[in-house]
């Protein structure tokens, strides 16, 4: 991962709390980011040198994906980490514990490893997995054969293929390493994927006080009538992309766009862009962050943050 020069290296240790530069302990990692464990979960972080004063982000991905999704794109492009980072927030990418992080990631820096993760791929799985998401997820209407406006990098489907964890149909609960990273770095506004909505949402309903705002890209399950008033007060900001219906992705729309009229009818800010009805933009698929366009996405974001969210622009002398 290559990491914008103005990200300092605060933390390389295997450590059951988060740490700070007075606490590194051990070499640095080979991906040159800060990484703890925390309720067993691997968490990247970078921070930026001149940053925000008590506002973070923490990014979930959503189910089969990994941290990788948010640090880099398959053609080796920044992720969304380093462009909120370069726009001066902590960020903090949090994996999911059920998964067996020994495979793509460098683990050089830590004394050991956790054992007790998730088991491998199984190949004939992780094939067919493959196969399904061209079409579901808007890559094209076949494995290799990518629609002519895809926005995704297809050329380099092999770079993604190979850095996602392991496959599972279903996924279990992890909102309370969110919920512990919250009480170490919180504030902080919660940007999720997929299936990592329902896992965001639950941790912004334990912990209001410290989520402005929730970030949810093509979210399953978005919040709905039965969580409020627990999620009064806070901001909801949803986005999609294209080929909705054809990825059966119409009714997820519909109920994020009731969620984000019951965040602004409950005390907070609410928003779903459709990025090719609003904007025009065509091609982009359900891992818009990995898109041809994401640096675009993501100042979107960023912009919509800075208009409709109280996230304490002060600068770190």
């Amino acid at each position: 991962m290559k990491v914008l020069g103005r990200i300092a290296i605060v933390c390389t240790a295997l450590m059951t709390t988060a740490c700070d530069s007075t606490t590194v302990a051990g070499p640095q990692a080979d991906d040159e980011s800060g990484s703890f464990y925390l309720n067993g979960a691997l968490v990247h972080y970078l921070r930026p040198e001149s940053g925000r004063q008590d506002m973070a982000v923490v990014m979930i991905p959503g189910l089969n994906l990994s941290s990788y999704i948010y640090l880099t794109t398959p053609d080796g492009r920044p992720g969304w980490a380093q462009e909120f980072a370069e726009a001066g927030y902590d960020v903090y990418v949090i994996n999911d514990p059920n998964f067996d992080f020994s495979r793509g990631f460098s683990v050089a820096g830590f004394a050991s490893v956790p054992t007790s993760g998730a088991p491998p791929a199984v190949p004939g799985a992780t094939q067919a997995w493959q196969q399904d998401i061209w079409r579901r997820w808007g890559f094209g209407s076949s494995q290799g054969n990518p629609y002519p406006d895809t926005r995704f990098p297809t050329s380099f489907f092999g770079a993604f293929a190979s850095n996602y964890p392991y496959l599972r149909t279903g996924g279990a609960s992890y909102s309370g390493a969110i919920i512990a990273l919250l009480d170490q770095v919180g504030p902080a506004l919660l940007l999720a994927h997929s299936a990592g909505g329902p896992q965001a949402v639950s941790a912004a309903k334990a912990r209001p006080n410290l989520v402005p705002s929730l970030i949810l890209i093509e979210p399953t399950s978005p919040p709905d009538t039965n969580d409020f008033p627990a999620l009064s007060g806070i901001s909801l900001i949803g986005v999609y992309g294209d080929y909705i219906e054809s990825r059966n992705q119409g009714n997820r729309k519909l109920a994020t766009e009731a969620a984000a009229a019951l965040h602004a009818q409950n005390g907070g800010r609410g928003e779903v862009i459709s990025l090719p009805e609003q904007l025009g933009i065509f091609g982009n698929t359900h891992l818009m962050m990995q898109d041809n366009n994401s640096s675009f996405i993501a100042d979107l974001l960023l912009d919509w943050l800075d208009a409709n969210v109280d996230t304490r622009p002060v600068r770190r002398s």
